[in-house]
């Protein structure tokens, strides 16, 4: 069903852009050139629509830096019992990427200090696919998670126990 809706959306949105390339090309290009214009502009629409898909990311890495995700001190942290202080999640709009970003900070459990915030973000396709309307499925080709393995090895390597409450 999903595949029968995707060629009907591609049929028309190729009706659009062949309108637009015929437009641009019979007003705007002399009678000789106009089969080549046509074709370079039907291409480059075409194409050019789906391009912020893979260009994702690329857009994304600067939000998935590993210094980015992950802030603590060793030295504050090293034998600590920590409890989840809270949970901040908050959506990124306006931007190529649209992401959601989860802050978990984690605090002493005996002096209540902040030792731990860990982010995690979670990407969802470009923004053309979200202006057309695609935000209500899955993105065309990009869907990013960014995670730290060394978010779970921080507990072992620093003897650092989580508490859940």
């Amino acid at each position: 069903m999903f595949a029968l809706i995707a060629l009907i959306f591609i049929g028309i949105w190729m009706l659009i852009i062949h309108g637009l390339s015929y437009s641009i090309v019979k007003y705007l290009v002399p009678e000789g050139r106009r089969v080549k214009w046509y074709f370079g502009l039907f291409v480059f629409f075409m194409f050019g629509t789906f391009a912020d898909e893979f260009l994702d990311q690329y857009q994304s890495r600067e939000m998935c830096k590993p210094e980015n995700l992950l802030i603590f001190d060793p030295e504050k942290v090293r034998g600590k019992t920590v409890v989840l202080r809270g949970n901040i999640s908050r959506e990124i709009l306006m931007t190529p990427v649209i992401a959601n970003v989860s802050n978990i900070l984690l605090e002493d459990i005996v002096t209540g200090e902040l030792l731990i915030t860990y982010k995690r973000v979670f990407i969802k396709g470009g923004w053309l696919s979200h202006l057309i309307g695609f935000n209500s499925s899955s993105p065309l080709t990009y869907d990013g998670d960014c995670t730290l393995v060394e978010y779970k090895q921080l507990f072992q390597e620093f003897n650092v126990n989580k508490i859940y409450r």
